[in-house]
């Protein structure tokens, strides 16, 4: 799940295929041949955040109702048309694409590991990619993530 908290003026790409099954909000980089990949080393450096367009398919089509959990609308297939979002300084989002982040951690920086999920940085890592804390959205913890101005290690 990927959501938007303070997001003016969002850089979106939507001509990119998924490389792999995944899920909205995992972080990939772009590939040369408009199919994504995960980062080959945990890297807060030219991250996309995936999302994909709210249509529903197949026998959804008849519905009128969905939660954003839909997994409709989180769940990404393998070459599929997705859209990335790339979010500037000040804007803080919120994603469950993420790996066993604490209490204790909120403040420190998070980099994407080699799954796409968001993940602590090492010590010398730098990111931009700050965790503001757990956030609960109807029932569903997100990671909430401030992009600062300047990236910084832990």
């Amino acid at each position: 799940m990927l959501r938007n908290y303070i997001a003016n003026e969002i850089v979106t790409d939507a001509t990119y295929k998924a490389h792999a099954a995944m899920k909205t909000g995992y972080a990939v980089v772009k590939d040369a041949d408009k199919v994504t990949a995960f980062p080959s080393a945990a890297t807060g450096d030219e991250l996309w955040f995936v999302n994909k367009a709210r249509v529903p398919s197949g026998v959804n089509a008849a519905r009128s109702e969905f939660s954003d959990f839909d997994a409709n609308f989180n769940d990404v297939a393998q070459n599929e048309m997705i859209v990335l979002t790339k979010y500037k300084p000040g804007q803080i989002f919120g994603t469950d694409g993420t790996d066993a982040l604490a209490a204790g951690d909120v403040g420190k920086v998070l980099v994407s590991g080699v799954d796409g999920k968001l993940e602590l940085a090492a010590d010398a890592t730098t990111s931009p990619y700050k965790y503001l804390g757990a956030y609960t959205d109807n029932g569903h913890t997100l990671a909430k993530i401030e992009v600062l101005d300047t990236p910084i290690a832990n």
